[in-house]
């Protein structure tokens, strides 16, 4: 054991000054990954074998992953581990950078953007390896395929599992401006993805089976 009397360790003044910081920032990182319903939390029961209260006190940044979830974390999301590299490789890396969590932040997001790439990917190389999709499917009913942004990716995989989300939400998870948001959601139904049923006030948006 370290002994009671002596020089104290310097504070720290890299990235990621305290475990509040941590907590708040995998948070959200698991809230845009995954959304915070009950079957995201079964979802990341599942991935990483932690009881509901721990995924709860995650999302809700009570604290956040110990070292074991964390890793399994790592392995099961693409956006955790996106955001590891971030913070490896990017200038937030540096140990002369601000105690501020703006280099946080700013890594979180480009970590965030990554992630969602390599979960694109990943679902790119589903869909090619379904059999419907396969040289043996009729092309002639096929649709040109969609360019979508990260936003509209985001937003129609939260519709997909069941969350009642609109252009309120996206505006205030990617800082972006109503116009824009609604933009994002008028693309996602011209493209015949997503339509919005019931009526103005307690309707909401369903995804296009």
């Amino acid at each position: 054991m370290l002994p009671k009397t002596g020089r104290k360790l310097p504070v720290w003044k890299g990235v990621l000054g305290g475990r509040d910081m941590l907590a708040r920032t995998i948070a959200d990182l698991l809230r845009k990954e995954h959304g915070d319903t009950h079957r995201a939390i079964k979802q990341m029961m599942n991935q990483t074998n932690a009881s509901e209260r721990t995924v709860k006190h995650w999302l809700s940044a009570q604290h956040a992953p110990d070292t074991l979830f964390f890793l399994r974390l790592m392995v099961s999301s693409p956006v955790i581990r996106a955001f590891v590299l971030g913070l490896i490789e990017g200038p937030a890396s540096n140990p002369l950078s601000s105690a501020s969590d703006r280099p946080v932040r700013a890594a979180a997001r480009e970590a965030y953007a990554a992630g969602e790439a390599a979960f694109s990917a990943l679902t790119k190389d589903v869909r090619e390896s379904d059999p419907e999709n396969g040289p043996d499917r009729d092309p002639k009913h096929d649709t040109e395929p969609v360019d979508l942004n990260e936003r509209q990716h985001w937003f129609l995989e939260r519709i997909v599992d069941g969350d009642r989300y609109g252009a309120k939400e996206i505006m205030a998870i990617w800082e972006v401006s109503l116009k824009t948001a609604r933009r994002d959601i008028r693309g996602l139904q011209l493209a015949g993805l997503l339509v919005y049923s019931g009526s103005r006030r307690k309707g909401r948006y369903r995804p296009v089976r």
